[in-house]
């Protein structure tokens, strides 16, 4: 007994520490992209040319969440003695997958973009055509990068793998301060082709860095994942076989953040610059879930996986509630930040670029999105235990009825309530989604775990509103302008952070457990 719960305590401090690493590069990322997207607006305002960029940026943006996703779904490939693949193989099926990138990005960038922005003029879907081709490449070498990050994490390396998105961040700010005057409204394709660039360059690296240590008679190299299948020889009909498996395990992925470009081509077509707005409130919404979410998914993918093979039902139990529970901690009072503080301060500081109409859409926006935002939480968190699970098949059957139902719902928003309601409409879908993961996934245990992710949920996001509302009714009474904005948001965040042992007490000391070192 004494050997078991050692064992637990050092694997619950394992998965802290690799939530922390992944969640601390995902912020970092996050940052360095705000410093970029303040500069783009301080620069380019809001309009349809700047539509016209974030319309390509976004599939820049839904590929690079599908190379992050090849972590979670290509893990236990990687793991599996048996059936799994090895690195050689699975390098060999990220190249064949390159191909239709390279392909649609740029000799069809024309096409493309008319497809995706179909509301825009077509002054401004030259923007998204030339910005096609550069924002290709970077997704070419985003999912390379991903494809090291997952072998990086199967063998537990990673501090390097957050190490290497740090850096790579840095370079893309670096690039953009140097070519923002020459390249205009491109700037930020080029930043984001230098990030992946380094990034890559840095997670390859990674792979070769560690000291050799011998191969078993017969066996994989010692440096292979744990369990890694051994090298075969690659033939043509295997490796179209094992790509077409990788795409077939990732297609939920890739249907459920493709989601976000139906959104923006329906938002498109209403008034110019409601579209970069939107993109604006989703990249802070969607740093967010990829911080805490999706990290934590992430680093656990492999053990899931390993643990799945003992007691499938632990594996919901154990990680879903807590880190959901995580989840909402930080993202709950951060939504609650962008709608009372953040969008006005962006207003104040930023007045030449947006109007008043602006920060009012972007607050809209922003309010509309925390529904998105929670749904976005428990998918994330559900997708990587089903995988670990081997409902792989199952997942990804629901990818196109998950499409069909965002696009419907879209389509009657937009009819009934404008941007508004193809906005609000973005939760219907991936809520509707983390509810069947649930009930496929915990069998006669998803009720009382339906219960506990329901009770977590309402708590820390009606807190937040409290705390938040309150603080930005006093703000209002005292001060105006960009102190009334930063009044909300600190009179918000005390309050918060003072209610919230009070109003969830066992949620905040469970969150709080879970972060303690096993040694503590």
């Amino acid at each position: 007994m004494t050997m078991q719960r050692h064992d637990h305590d050092a694997l619950r401090a394992k998965h802290a520490h690799a939530g922390m690493a992944m969640a601390a590069a995902t912020f970092a990322m996050a940052i360095t992209s705000g410093v970029q997207a303040a500069l783009y607006l301080h620069s380019y305002g809001v309009g349809g040319r700047t539509d016209g960029f974030f319309v390509a940026f976004a599939l820049y943006t839904v590929c690079g969440v599908f190379s992050q996703s090849l972590r979670v779904t290509s893990a236990p490939l990687l793991v599996d003695g048996s059936r799994g693949l090895s690195v050689r193989e699975f390098a060999a099926a990220l190249a064949l997958i390159a191909v239709p990138v390279a392909v649609a990005t740029m000799p069809l960038a024309h096409p493309l973009s008319q497809l995706m922005a179909p509301g825009l003029s077509d002054s401004d879907r030259s923007i998204t055509e030339s910005a096609l081709p550069i924002l290709g490449g970077a997704m070419i070498l985003q999912l390379f990068a991903a494809g090291a990050a997952t072998v990086l994490a199967v063998r537990d390396h990673f501090n390097r793998v957050a190490l290497a998105y740090i850096v790579g961040s840095a370079a893309g700010l670096g690039c953009y301060l140097t070519v923002a005057d020459a390249a205009g409204e491109l700037s930020m394709g080029w930043s984001a082709l230098a990030m992946t660039a380094v990034t890559c360059a840095l997670m390859l690296s990674g792979l070769g860095s560690g000291e050799p240590r011998g191969r078993a008679p017969g066996g994989p190299r010692a440096d292979e994942p744990r369990g890694a299948a051994p090298a075969r020889t690659l033939r043509p009909a295997r490796l179209v076989a094992e790509t077409a498996s990788i795409l077939g395990r990732t297609a939920i992925y890739l249907a459920f953040n493709g989601l976000y470009l139906i959104t923006l081509a329906f938002t498109s077509g209403f008034e110019p610059g409601e579209a970069t707005v939107l993109s604006y409130a989703y990249m802070f919404a969607a740093y967010l879930v990829a911080g805490t979410a999706f990290a934590l998914g992430m680093s656990r993918i492999a053990d899931m996986r390993r643990g799945a093979l003992a007691d499938w039902r632990a594996v919901l139990a154990d990680t879903v509630p807590h880190g959901f529970r995580y989840s909402m901690l930080l993202v709950a009072p951060a939504m609650a930040v962008l709608v009372t503080a953040g969008a006005p301060l962006v207003g104040e500081v930023f007045s030449a670029s947006l109007t008043a109409h602006d920060v009012s859409t972007l607050r809209l926006f922003g309010a509309l999105l925390a529904a998105w935002t929670l749904a976005a939480l428990l998918a994330n968190l559900l997708l990587p235990a089903m995988f670990a699970l081997g409902r792989a098949r199952l997942v990804n059957a629901l990818a196109l009825p998950l499409v069909a139902l965002h696009a419907a719902a879209t389509g009657v928003g937009g009819i009934l309530f404008g941007s508004a309601g193809v906005v609000g409409a973005m939760f219907v879908a991936p809520f509707c989604f983390a509810t069947v993961l649930l009930a496929m996934g915990a069998g006669d245990a998803r009720g009382h775990l339906a219960r506990e992710l329901a009770r977590d949920g309402l708590r820390f996001a009606g807190l937040a509103a409290v705390s938040y509302g309150a603080g930005a009714v006093l703000a209002a009474t005292v001060a105006g302008g960009a102190a009334e904005a930063l009044l909300a948001g600190a009179a918000g965040t005390i309050l918060y952070v003072a209610l919230a042992p009070a109003a969830a007490p066992q949620q905040v000391r469970l969150v709080i457990r879970s972060l303690r070192p096993a040694s503590a």
